[in-house]
Formats: C-alpha cells, structure tokens, sequence
C-alpha cells in the first residue's frame, strides 16, 4: 500500500505492520513532516512504461520546438508535486517515536499515603507497648483503648497482687542541688514468680503534731529513670531502687510515709 505526504506530496510505500505502530503516525523521510499515514492511503501509482526514440530516428516538428522530456521536480515548496518514485527506500517513511500520554500521577500522593500508613503503624505499636499502661492512667480513655487493643496484641500486665509487693527502704532528705526540694529514695521487690506492673507511690508529709500537711500518689513514671523500664514491669524477687524528686513544704513538714498502692 502507499501513502502520499501532505506537505510535500512525496508518495511512499507502507506497510501494515508500520501502520501499527505507534496508531499509524509517521514522519516523512524528506520533508520530516508528520502525518497518518493509514488517513492520507492513495492507490498504487502507475509506472510510465514509454521509452524515449533514439535521437537518429526522433522526428521533429519543421519550425517547432521540441518537447520537453518531463524531469522531475525538486519538492521545494508545499505547492510542488514531484513524480511518483518507482522504487521508494523503505526508511524514508519511518513510525515516528511518539510517548502516549498517561494519566500524571504526582509523587505526593504516594507520600502523603506512606506518611499516613506510617502514622498506622506507629499508633498500632503504640497502642501495643503503652495501650494499656494510658488506660490505668486515663479512667476517661479506657473503655475507648481497650476496644482498639481488642485485634491488637496489646501486651497487658496482669493486676498487681499487693500482697506479694514490699516496699523495703525508703529514705527522704533534702535535695542535694535544689533548696525546697526534697528527694525520696526507695526500694521494691516484687514477691511473686511472675512480673507485675510497677505501683503507686504515695508520699504523705505530717508536722510534729502528726497532722497531714501534703499528699499525692505518683506514677511510675515519676520515679523511674527509664521509661521502657514500665512496659517490662517490675521483675519477680529482685530489688529496685526508685528515686523521686518533690517540691518540699517547709519547715511545718518533719516526717513521713511512703506506700504502695494498685496502678489499676
């Protein structure tokens, strides 16, 4: 089959399979414009067969000129129409290298859904190792934590047995860096054969008449350096040592009780 260039009417042979390619766009090998070939599709071009008379036997018209032998002409313009080429190479009409446009996905997307994927995780493993741990702390969040913890493999310590935990040193004392501060050492040990979860520590400060002038239960938290230290709970028959800095209330306070209580 063959195909005609509407820029410079060039015909070229074609194939099927090159119009296949690329939905039948092409460039035309001499003026490199760029057309479809399968919508510009012209029968085969005849071929003249006429041979020109030997000059001895040509005959002449008396006081004419003659003929022109028809030459082909250079396609220089748009309007010029050079004669069908006999044989026509076939690379000079080639597919032409086009991309297909696709739909534009900008590489936010994919960020702002790992980031939010990211934040799942994270909040998964929070709820995990500390789900449990905020819902003792938070009475208002609790029934809301534990459903979430519900799929999860939240690591969940068993109550605190109170009977197997002894509070075995305590010692209070001014602090030794900051003035109106107090700092309580004390010791725990655990009982029991199995790990629980660290207690309250309540610190109550009494005057000389044995009158209560302050109270407060604090967290594990508060008296650990190490927080991870929560998540493991407090290990069966070993001593811990636990040191909590408050703000002292004077000279009113002369003594002292420190106690355990249930984190639950």
């Amino acid at each position: 089959m063959y195909t005609r260039c509407p820029q410079c009417q060039t015909v070229f042979r074609e194939t099927a399979a090159q119009l296949k390619v690329r939905d039948g766009m092409v460039r035309c090998g001499r003026c490199q414009h760029v057309f479809g070939a399968d919508q510009h599709l012209i029968a085969k071009p005849a071929r003249s067969t006429a041979k020109s008379p030997a000059p001895a036997t040509r005959k002449r018209a008396t006081g004419k000129k003659p003929a022109a032998e028809p030459r082909p002409v250079a396609a220089s313009t748009q309007h010029s129409a050079p004669p069908f080429p006999s044989e026509t190479p076939e690379h000079d009409v080639a597919p032409l290298p086009l991309m297909r446009l696709q739909p534009v996905r900008t590489r936010t997307v994919y960020w702002a859904a790992g980031g939010v994927v990211l934040m799942l995780l994270l909040a998964s493993q929070t709820l995990i190792f500390y789900g449990y741990d905020f819902a003792r702390r938070t009475v208002a969040l609790k029934p809301a934590i534990e459903a979430l913890c519900a799929p999860l493999p939240c690591r969940k310590l068993p109550p605190i047995d109170m009977r197997h935990m002894d509070l075995v040193e305590t010692q209070v004392a001014p602090h030794p860096r900051y003035d109106k501060a107090l700092r309580i050492k004390a010791t725990l040990v655990n009982r029991a054969d199995v790990v629980q979860p660290y207690p309250l520590l309540e610190v109550s400060l009494i005057d000389s008449q044995g009158q209560l002038v302050a109270r407060r239960a604090y967290q594990p938290r508060e008296y650990l350096s190490k927080p991870e230290a929560i998540q493991k709970g407090l290990p069966p028959q070993v001593a811990v040592s636990v040191q909590l800095d408050i703000t002292s209330p004077g000279a009113q306070a002369s003594g002292y009780e420190v106690l355990l209580l249930p984190s639950d």
